[in-house]
C-alpha cells in the first residue's frame, strides 16, 4: 500500500516579520499618535496560512526565502514554535528578509500595512523540489514567487494535488495561476479587476470558466461566495467579539480551507470551518496570535448552532 503524504499542507510563498500597533486614529502628516499596544510576530500570506494549519493540529511545511538577518531568524523561530517544517525555508546569505509595519485602527480593527520586500529574492522554478512540494494532501500557493508559483500550480494540476491559491492584486502569471489551481480564493477587488466584470457573480463565473474546480471570493464582513459547476454558495461571516485586528484574517482563511481539504471536508463544511477560524483570529493583535486551536473552533461552531 502507498504511504500517506507526510504533510497535510505544504505552502509556497511569502514569509514576513511583522510589527503591529493599535492606534486610536490615523495621524495627519507631521503629527504623532500614541499606540495602545505593540506586537511582533510572523506574517506573510503563505507563512500565516501554514501557521494556521499547524495551530489547528495539521502537519505543514513552508517553502520560502528569508535573509540571514535578525528578522529572518525570528521568522524561522516562529515557524519552529508552531511545529511547521522549515526544511525548505531557504536562508539567503547577506540578504534581508521581508518586513512589515501594520497600523491597526482601534475602533474598527482594520489595518494599514507598510512593507519592504527585502533582498532575499524570489524562487526560480528550478530551485524547488517538485516531489517535496507535492508530498502533501493539499498545496497552498500565494503570488509572492510568481514564476515559481505558476510552475507549482501546473505541477499540482498534473499530479492531481488540490491547490489553494491566494492572490491579492493582479500581476504577471495570474492567468496561469487561476487556470491551474483547483481552489483560487481571492478578495472581491482582485476578482473584479482580474476579470473586468462589474459584479461578483459574473466575476466568479468568469474565473471558474478558466479551469478551477471551486472559486471563492471573499468580501470581509459580507462573508464569501463559492462558485462551482453546480452553482453558487454563500457563507456569511461569523460574528465574534471583540474584533481587535483583522490583519491576517484572509491568510488564516486560506490555511484553514487548505487544511479542511486535507481532512476531506465538503465545500459547505469547509467554508464554515475556514470562516470560523478567520473570525476567531480577529480576537487578538496580529495575524498569528489569535489563531485558534481545533478545540476552540469546534466549541465556537457548536455555539453558532
Amino acid at each position: 500500500m502507498p504511504h500517506p503524504p507526510p504533510f497535510d499542507v505544504t505552502a509556497l510563498g511569502c514569509c514576513c516579520w511583522d510589527y503591529l500597533g493599535i492606534v486610536p486614529g490615523y495621524p495627519a502628516l507631521d503629527e504623532k499618535v500614541a499606540m495602545s499596544d505593540l506586537s511582533m510576530q510572523g506574517g506573510g500570506q503563505a507563512g500565516t496560512a501554514i501557521a494556521a494549519v499547524a495551530r489547528l493540529g495539521g502537519r505543514g511545511a513552508i517553502f520560502g526565502r528569508i535573509g540571514d538577518d535578525e528578522f529572518g531568524r525570528h521568522i524561522r523561530e516562529s515557524f519552529a514554535h508552531e511545529g511547521v517544517d522549515t526544511t525548505w525555508l531557504v536562508e539567503v546569505r547577506g540578504a534581508t528578509s521581508q518586513f512589515a509595519f501594520c497600523a491597526i485602527d482601534e475602533a474598527s480593527g482594520k489595518r494599514t500595512i507598510f512593507y519592504i520586500h527585502g533582498t532575499k529574492g524570489k524562487f526560480a522554478p528550478g530551485e524547488i523540489d517538485r516531489a517535496a512540494l507535492l508530498n502533501c494532501r493539499c498545496l497552498l500557493v500565494d503570488g509572492h514567487h510568481n514564476i515559481a508559483a505558476a510552475q507549482a500550480v501546473r505541477w499540482a494540476r498534473e499530479d492531481g494535488v488540490p491547490c489553494v491559491l491566494d492572490l491579492e492584486r493582479p500581476q504577471d502569471e495570474d492567468e496561469v495561476l487561476v487556470a491551474n489551481a483547483s481552489h483560487p480564493i481571492v478578495p472581491e477587488r482582485f476578482a473584479l479587476e482580474f476579470t473586468g466584470e462589474r459584479d461578483l457573480e459574473a466575476a466568479g463565473r468568469a474565473m471558474l470558466a478558466r479551469g478551477p474546480e471551486v472559486v471563492v471570493i471573499t468580501s470581509g464582513a459580507e462573508g464569501c461566495l463559492a462558485f462551482t459547476s453546480d452553482g453558487l454558495t454563500h457563507q456569511p461571516a461569523l460574528p465574534v467579539e471583540p474584533i481587535v485586528d483583522t490583519t491576517g484574517a484572509g491568510d488564516v482563511f486560506h490555511g484553514a480551507f487548505a487544511y479542511g481539504i486535507a481532512l476531506g471536508y465538503g465545500l459547505r463544511e469547509n467554508l464554515r470551518f475556514a470562516s470560523a477560524v478567520a473570525a476567531l483570529k480577529c480576537r487578538s493583535l496580529g495575524g498569528r496570535a489569535g489563531i485558534p486551536t481545533m478545540a476552540e473552533v469546534r466549541e465556537f461552531l457548536a455555539r453558532m448552532g
